[in-house]
């Protein structure tokens, strides 16, 4: 007789771990920012990763456990 075997998955983390870990790219973000824009494409680059954090803090509250 076979039997079945249960895995017990994994807790979705809460809102606020996940939007913790956004803080760390938030933090470079702004150190990239205080050390000066370096022209259009480093304006560029700041531009796409300020869209990479908002995607992440979008997820946090689609995702995260409340």
């Amino acid at each position: 007789m076979r039997q079945t075997t249960f895995r017990q998955l994994a807790p979705r983390p809460t809102l606020e771990q996940l939007l913790d870990e956004q803080l760390g790219e938030m933090d470079q973000l702004m150190a990239r920012v205080r050390g000066g824009v370096r022209g259009p494409s480093g304006y560029d680059e700041l531009e796409e990763q300020a869209n990479a954090i908002a995607d992440g803090l979008r997820a946090a509250f689609r995702n995260g456990r409340r």
